[in-house]
């Protein structure tokens, strides 16, 4: 049995997108104009200095903790009846 949203949590669920898309455009926009301070160039590593790499990151950062967090749960899913007493 599919879930059916009612039109007042599509609503919500468009704004709240919405929201969190406009937020992240006002992020990335603020970052241009902030001056990061590169951290590895004596190195020879500019990476930290290229426009936008820490929202980049970061995201790239969540994107691999949502992988291995995915990845948990299938490790460790039990059956429904896992605690049953039969």
């Amino acid at each position: 049995m599919k879930y059916e949203m009612s039109p007042e949590e599509k609503r919500l669920a468009a704004l709240a997108w919405a929201a969190g898309l406009l937020l992240l455009g006002i992020v990335i926009l603020v970052d241009l104009g902030v001056h990061h301070h590169p951290h590895f160039e004596r190195d020879g590593l500019t990476f930290d200095t290229l426009p936008e790499f820490y929202p980049l990151f970061g995201f790239g950062a969540a994107f691999v903790f949502i992988i291995v967090a995915k990845t948990l749960a299938i490790a460790l899913k039990r059956k429904d009846t896992f605690y049953a007493d039969d």
